[in-house]
């Protein structure tokens, strides 16, 4: 819960003078908005909707929220958490898609944090590293349902289906979150949660994954799951990837105009020869500036292998490059890839293009 005095500090400016001065606060009934006076019309543009999210946030966590927090706005900052201890919220604004459209991305950040806050006050403390992909992946269903875009979660299903290709998807696999996230709290990373817990969601009712954090209050993750759907853990994974592999990725998947495109593809060299390594360099036009790394896949077809993709410039051009490493005995010829990029409002684009081996 957010403390009193540590409200009246803020209110009267005595939590730090200097600090204050930087800022504009806003309120409304159960938020307390504070940001640079540069960004005031923003603020009060967006005080209602935060409000709002506030009261839909706190009733699915059955009231679990302080009855005041305090969410700080910050441009300087790239990423965004919570504190249980005080009741407070940041939201980092240094980011790409923050520039692209800061309205968008404040209220979707905005929205995870006080979600997280929620669920954890809910679970009594219970996001740790085993259980980090249950947090993320419920945080983003929440958010979803909040603002009516859950048509953004199903491009979820198509990242479980490819991370389950690279052989990382799986009660075991995540609970190393660090390991399998690299730290980084993004689509890609939230979607094994958010179609485990959908999955029996469908199964056994829209409410059932809640009781699931509720169980986590006094018990281990396994003891949880069992406990909350009532079957073993290897069951229930079964029972998750199962409907994972039978999903059909789509060529396409389409939930707002800034999609990203393909504008041109280069192979260096132009000719793979055996025994080398042929590097694909993908010029995508990103104008939400929100497709990460991580969330582009590239499919050699000939040995069926997902590469791993990485920004690089080269004379002030940006572009994604993955790297094909061409076998000593490989026959020369023409062979195929695959490219599926997902971006972070849940934009799926495929695209396919061949690369000679030999001249």
């Amino acid at each position: 819960m957010l403390r009193p005095l540590l409200f009246l500090a803020i209110l009267t400016g005595s939590f730090s003078p200097f600090w204050a001065q930087q800022q504009t606060s806003i309120g409304s009934e159960h938020v307390l908005l504070l940001l640079p006076p540069e960004r005031e019309s923003l603020g009060r543009e967006l005080i209602a909707d935060i409000e709002r999210c506030y009261e839909f946030m706190n009733r699915a966590t059955s009231g679990s929220l302080p009855r005041k927090i305090l969410l700080t706005i910050d441009w300087d900052r790239p990423d965004s958490d919570c504190n249980p201890t005080t009741g407070a919220v940041t939201v980092g604004m240094n980011q790409p898609a923050a520039m692209a459209d800061s309205k968008a991305f404040l209220l979707h950040s905005a929205g995870r944090e006080i979600a997280r806050l929620g669920l954890f006050e809910f679970s009594d403390g219970a996001e740790r590293e085993d259980t980090e992909f249950l947090f993320e992946g419920m945080i983003e269903i929440l958010v979803h349902e909040y603002d009516h875009s859950a048509r953004k979660l199903e491009a979820a299903w198509a990242f479980s289906r490819l991370l389950d290709e690279m052989q990382i998807l799986g009660l075991t696999e995540q609970r190393s979150w660090p390991k399998f996230s690299g730290g980084k709290r993004c689509l890609r990373n939230a979607s094994p949660g958010i179609t485990f817990l959908t999955t029996f969601r469908e199964l056994q009712g829209r409410d059932r994954p809640l009781k699931l954090f509720e169980a986590l209050r006094d018990k281990t993750l396994t003891e949880s799951l069992v406990e909350t759907f009532r079957a073993p853990a290897a069951e229930l994974q079964e029972t998750w990837l199962k409907k994972v592999r039978e999903y059909p990725i789509p060529d396409e998947i389409t939930t707002d105009e800034q999609t990203p495109q393909l504008l041109k593809t280069t192979l260096v060299p132009d000719a793979g020869k055996p025994g080398a390594l042929l590097q694909l360099r993908f010029f995508i036009q990103d104008r939400a500036r929100n497709l990460l790394s991580n969330s582009v896949f590239v499919k050699d077809e000939r040995t069926g292998r997902l590469m791993p993709v990485q920004f690089a410039s080269e004379k002030g051009a940006q572009f994604l490059v993955a790297t094909i490493p061409v076998a000593s005995d490989c026959p020369p010829g023409r062979y195929k890839y695959e490219v599926t990029a997902i971006d972070e409002a849940g934009n799926l684009r495929r695209w396919s293009g061949s690369y000679p081996v030999g001249s």
